[in-house]
């Protein structure tokens, strides 16, 4: 029965909060990991679902198949990036505050950084955003 029900599986998009097989340095294999921040169309920090281990995106594949994906898959500027970010938010925007709670997927107003998306809730208290120039952990909840 496990063999049909993996046959069945579709496929995700790598999207932040879907999972992905990824290489764990603290396993010391590849296991199952929820993707917490992507750079483009590419996760760049992911979670161990096995350990609980955060850390930046080891894809399971070899050098050789590396390289000919990084060749099919154009690598986005990190405007690139906030650009699509921005259009897929959901929402007004919302002037940050520390004392804010935020959810993936919000679009942020910042004094310093200007508009941008939550792309991870690294903790309770800590939300990942996606700005034109790169992404930033930013206090929230307090």
């Amino acid at each position: 029965m496990q063999t049909n029900s993996a046959r069945s599986k579709t496929i995700q998009p790598a999207t932040v909060g879907a999972e992905t097989d990824a290489m764990c340095g603290k396993c010391k294999k590849a296991t199952r990991h929820i993707i917490l921040a992507m750079v483009g169309v590419k996760p760049s920090r992911v979670e161990c679902k096995a350990c609980g281990a955060q850390h930046a995106f080891r894809s399971t594949k070899g050098a050789s198949s590396r390289s000919r994906a990084a060749a099919a898959v154009p690598t986005l500027t990190p405007e690139e990036a906030w650009t699509q970010a921005m259009r897929r938010a959901d929402g007004a925007t919302i002037r940050y505050l520390t004392s804010g709670h935020f959810e993936v997927g919000q679009r942020l107003a910042h004094p310093t950084f200007g508009d941008g998306v939550v792309v991870a809730l690294s903790s309770p208290t800590v939300c990942e955003v996606m700005f034109n120039t790169g992404t930033k952990k930013l206090l929230m909840g307090r």
